[in-house]
């Protein structure tokens, strides 16, 4: 690596703090910093800094959670770069976000590959792993497929005992009742938003609130 390409290396922390410092405060500055912290990420991933670009991403996620596409594109690159749980972290961001914006279908992708990425890190993470398989079982019963969700616990236990774990997940009887309506909130659209924060209304609260708690900071 020549000295020249070294010296940006060292400094690509330093071009993110700058982007943050130097955007305006406000708060409808928000989606300005995000854009520019964008940016920087799609440079510095262009150029092979991929760890670099993930902690860029990581910022920006911090900035809007109500983004699904940059959660999804935050844990995506924390899954190139073999981190599971920063991964995982962020798909459920996704999956939470994909809720709020009335596209409880669209948080199924994201959980079910937070929970593939888990699996391999039993018995160590056996509680993030549990607390992961019952928000894909509750947004799967929500949704009206029960026999999904029962395959899911049934699944995560198998992984627990194959696992050495002694803990085992709740049965389908004691998932959070399901909503009487089975049918999913209407959005206006066929696609989710691609960033902001948007009003969320009549998707399973119980489930996002779960999902909002465990993907904080």
């Amino acid at each position: 690596m020549s000295f020249k390409r070294a010296t940006r290396a060292r400094h690509a922390p330093c071009l993110i703090r700058l982007v943050i410092q130097s955007t305006p405060k406000p708060i409808d500055s928000v989606q300005a910093q995000v854009e520019a912290l964008a940016v920087v990420a799609k440079k510095l991933s262009g150029e092979g800094k991929e760890a670099q670009a993930l902690e860029a991403y990581k910022t920006a996620s911090g900035l809007m959670l109500g983004a699904p596409w940059l959660q999804h594109r935050t844990a995506e690159l924390a899954r190139k770069l073999k981190q599971p749980e920063v991964a995982a972290f962020h798909y459920r961001r996704a999956a939470a976000a994909f809720i709020r914006a009335g596209f409880p279908k669209r948080a199924l992708s994201p959980l079910r590959t937070a929970w593939q990425l888990t699996v391999p890190l039993l018995p160590e993470q056996s509680s993030t792993f549990m607390t992961i398989t019952l928000e894909l079982a509750n947004v799967q019963r929500e949704l009206g497929f029960a026999s999904d969700a029962k395959a899911t616990l049934t699944n995560s236990n198998l992984a627990l005992e194959a696992a050495g774990c002694s803990d085992r997940v709740p049965t389908s009887a004691q998932l959070e009742p399901a909503r009487k309506t089975s049918k999913p909130p209407a959005a206006t659209g066929s696609e989710p938003p691609d960033s902001g924060l948007v009003s969320f209304q009549g998707a399973p609260s119980n489930v996002l609130s779960r999902l909002e708690s465990a993907a904080k900071p």
